[in-house]
């Protein structure tokens, strides 16, 4: 290990948290999306219900180069994603970590509030593993169901396991950022490990389960590359058709280009995954941790930004077996989680969702209408019609180009066979979720996640806990 790496796997105690203005990193982080181009969408729907309703060779002609230059580009984006995958470090059985003497000491959080369809997998899987050098804490984040009861089964059949209750919350924070912020405070004051022997803090969720093996990989890695913060993506697993659906294809567009030589150039984007965050403990606490990252949304990639702007290197890898994780239990989980963060991204505007649903209905949505109002004439009149041909090959192309988007995303996510052929099922849940956002938004109604209300409180005055 260089001279560098060894000084900043040490702890610097005493250092003083480094002024960073989150509310600015949080404005780069929202979606953009001028007039213009939400027109541009629009028009091209409307353009392609034209050729449906009178498939002349001008429309007919416009059509195919739409077509032709679409399916380009999400080729292209398909080739960046397996080029991706490629450069990224992958956690995996088959490639385990070397073996070391000593391994640098790890305290794991995990913030869990009603979590108990994952509570007990997820602990129960982080205690099993036999990295040496491990410390973990669970915090019962206020929940109203079972959490509590099975996070203190699981600490009377693992001692070494630490479950904190119910912590102080801070007016206008996050539920998640205070309780882990709240948790970090009492791991300072823990006399089991002094601070100076606290090398590394892992961020994971409740719903992710960790594989023996994982931790030693991660470790690995972030010390070769002299990282201060490293992410991981877990496969995504799901049961529900809803799942299945609605979540592969955006679990693959989260490290789509994330070119791994390229992540630490100050205008790549920060990526930043909830589920596996392994960060330094000096540089924790150099960005100020949880407590500066309190009112806003979303924490994950913000830590990332964060430890860019004050100079650290981060990291991104990706787990086809060692992590896993199930994000929600069908339909209504979906719906509400994926709503929240899209308010979020787009920054509670109306223009993104607009896109978004001329873009679906301009893709997923058209491409049976083509095909039927192309074949459904000919057959009537009995003849052969090369216009009508042409507007049903046009149809099956982006048909066909659809299914092909799920193309590699199965060694990052499970789904059926079929669902790529069902795709059409998808662009009609998703034309769904962008009305009933527009709804939300123009109605300018509160966000709720796992019964608390969130949206709107990122304004709030900074209350430090105490």
């Amino acid at each position: 290990m260089s001279t560098d790496a060894a000084s900043r796997e040490g702890n610097s105690v005493g250092s003083e948290p480094v002024a960073v203005d989150m509310r600015a990193l949080a404005q780069t982080l929202r979606a953009r999306a001028s007039v213009s181009v939400v027109v541009l969408w629009w028009a091209i729907f409307a353009s392609l219900i034209v050729a449906c309703v009178k498939p002349l060779p001008v429309t007919l002609c416009a059509v195919w180069v739409y077509i032709i230059v679409f399916v380009c580009i999400r080729s292209a984006r398909r080739r960046s994603f397996r080029r991706t995958l490629a450069g990224l470090p992958c956690f995996s059985r088959a490639t385990p970590a070397p073996p070391r003497d000593k391994w640098p000491h790890v305290t794991v959080l995990i913030p869990a509030r009603n979590e108990e369809k994952n509570i007990d997998e997820a602990a129960r899987s982080l205690a099993a593993l036999n990295y040496a050098n491990l410390d973990l804490w669970f915090v019962n984040d206020h929940s109203t169901d079972r959490t509590s009861i099975l996070l203190d089964a699981v600490q009377r059949d693992f001692p070494n396991i630490h479950v904190v209750h119910n912590p102080p919350i801070t007016e206008g924070w996050f539920g998640k950022s205070n309780a882990l912020w709240q948790t970090f405070l009492q791991i300072e004051r823990d006399e089991g490990v002094p601070l100076h022997d606290r090398h590394w803090l892992l961020f994971a969720d409740a719903d992710v389960t960790f594989e023996p093996g994982i931790i030693e990989q991660a470790v690995n890695v972030a010390e070769r590359d002299q990282l201060d913060y490293l992410t991981c993506l877990p496969r995504l697993t799901t049961d529900t058709w809803a799942e299945q659906f609605l979540l592969p294809l955006g679990w693959r567009g989260v490290i789509q280009g994330a070119d791994y030589e390229t992540l630490n150039d100050p205008r790549s984007f920060p990526i930043g995954i909830g589920a596996f965050m392994l960060v330094r403990f000096d540089c924790y606490r150099a960005i100020g941790g949880h407590k500066a990252l309190g009112q806003w949304h979303p924490e994950d990639s913000l830590m990332a930004a964060a430890v860019k702007q004050i100079g650290r290197r981060v990291g991104l890898a990706w787990s086809p077996d060692l992590l896993r994780v199930r994000f929600y239990h069908g339909y209504r989980e979906v719906k509400q989680h994926t709503l929240r963060k899209m308010r979020i991204f787009f920054d509670n505007r109306v223009q993104l969702p607009l896109t978004m649903l001329a873009l679906r209905l301009s893709t997923t949505i058209i491409a049976l209408p083509m095909m039927i109002a192309g074949i459904l004439p000919q057959l009537v009149a009995g003849r052969f019609d090369p216009l009508m041909t042409l507007l049903a090959a046009a149809g099956l192309a982006l048909y066909v180009d659809e299914a092909r988007e799920y193309k590699d995303v199965g060694r990052i996510a499970d789904f059926h066979p079929v669902v790529p052929w069902l795709h059409p099922i998808s662009g009609l849940l998703r034309v769904w979720f962008a009305l009933s956002l527009i709804a939300q938004i123009v109605a300018n109604k509160p966000m709720e996640w796992r019964g608390r209300s969130e949206f709107g409180s990122t304004e709030s005055e900074h209350t430090s806990p105490s």
